[in-house]
């Protein structure tokens, strides 16, 4: 019987097969692939965390997703900023990224996944990349309480994976 890191780790490669096959069938496009990872990342939140706490801090969310979820899962987050409603990070290791060679899928994944998690445990939030300056680990930005502008992140992530992996050649 597979451990409970091999078992989150193929029900998170099935996840992102399935929305890269989509993609590049023709089926879908940029959105439908963040959307994807969301519904994983609202699976994941579902099946591992949500018991946890009703009513979560940013740090305790942090600490369960890390334990839970991250730490299994291989991926690893380095944050520089941890507030009573906001958390600023940069994934430092992302196994997923390792092993695909579809880097603009696998970013979008990604950022559906982290975003699927947090807005599950904060409705009323939004993950927020922040400038890209550095394309392999970009900043990521978590508000508990996001602005309307903080609403509309979703299609300027998209835009900011595509058009940068496209620069990269990849």
């Amino acid at each position: 019987m597979p451990s409970d890191e091999e078992q989150l780790t193929d029900w998170q490669q099935s996840a992102f097969h399935a929305a890269l096959e989509k993609l590049q069938s023709g089926h879908g496009h940029p959105d439908s692939v963040m959307r994807m990872g969301e519904a994983f990342g609202r699976g994941l939140f579902a099946q591992r965390i949500k018991e946890k706490a009703p009513d979560w801090t940013m740090k305790e969310w942090l600490r369960e997703i890390e334990k839970d979820i991250c730490g299994p899962l291989g991926t690893e987050f380095t944050f520089t900023k941890i507030s009573h409603d906001v958390a600023t990070t940069f994934m430092n290791r992302n196994p997923l990224a390792q092993t695909s060679q579809e880097r603009t899928a696998e970013s979008l994944f990604n950022f559906g996944v982290m975003r699927g998690l947090f807005l599950s445990a904060f409705p009323q939030g939004e993950l927020v990349l922040n400038e890209m300056k550095n394309k392999d680990h970009p900043e990521l930005i978590f508000k508990a309480n996001a602005s309307a502008k903080d609403k509309l992140e979703r299609e300027r992530v998209i835009r900011a994976f595509t058009f940068l992996k496209k620069e990269d050649g990849t």
